[in-house]
């Protein structure tokens, strides 16, 4: 048998065992990869809408506070219009006490404007709390099935992957790219004749290309799809 054939049956088989290793994982690692980027927006979006709502409540707070003030304020300011003397100093008192008066409803409107808000943003936290602990338990869950799918795998992967390394060393450039280019489009590159045919395309074969691959000595590709055939008596 021609060694580049029987190297390239032996990649073959075990590019085999790793595709299956990968279907076993099946679209978990992917998956598990959207999960945790949407567990990243989800809680980028909760720290977010929780700092806005300790903003809004200190915020609060200080309004509050200003409105007591200016309250006090325009108390003091009327109970100082019983004592002036003079036009000139109601009339400066006056103007004070509207001007803290525009003032104080302009801090009402704002005073209820953050109200609005922080009650929102309440129920938003809340319903984002809820959305980000389900995902954190199906990304958790989804972890824990791919951490146990990968334990069982891992082990032969890495010896497959070995294996793979010191056969492909062995395997001309020329005859490697042709079986990586056809393993990448097609899954297999090499493929056995099955009742007279290319067992990849099922596209008939002559007898005469049959009986040269039989020969195994040689590098023959099907003229249909381009694998690379080889003869396997069990599969005729």
């Amino acid at each position: 048998m021609n060694n580049t054939l029987k190297f390239l049956i032996d990649l073959q088989e075990i590019d085999r065992q790793l595709f299956e290793i990968e279907e076993k994982k099946g679209s978990l690692p992917e998956k598990v990869e959207k999960l945790e980027s949407q567990a990243d927006i989800i809680k980028s979006e909760l720290d977010g809408s929780r700092a806005t709502y300790e903003e809004y409540q200190k915020e609060l707070i200080a309004t509050k506070g200003e409105l007591m003030d200016s309250a006090e304020k325009v108390k003091k300011y009327q109970d100082q219009l019983y004592l002036v003397t003079t036009n000139r100093e109601y009339d400066a008192l006056t103007n004070e006490i509207e001007t803290v008066k525009r003032n104080i409803a302009e801090m009402e409107a704002r005073q209820l404007t953050l109200e609005t808000a922080i009650e929102a943003l309440k129920e938003m936290i809340a319903s984002s709390e809820e959305q980000s602990t389900t995902f954190v338990e199906q990304l958790a869950a989804n972890r824990d099935e791919l951490k146990e799918k990968s334990d069982l795998t891992d082990a032969r992967q890495i010896e497959l992957e070995a294996e793979r390394k010191e056969l492909v060393a062995k395997i001309g450039e020329r005859y490697l790219r042709k079986y990586n280019r056809i393993l990448k489009a097609r899954r297999r590159a090499v493929v056995s004749i099955e009742r007279a045919a290319c067992a990849g395309c099922h596209k008939q074969l002559s007898p005469q290309i049959i009986y040269e691959i039989q020969q195994m000595d040689k590098f023959i590709e099907c003229e249909n799809c381009g694998r690379i055939l080889i003869y396997n008596p069990s599969e005729e």
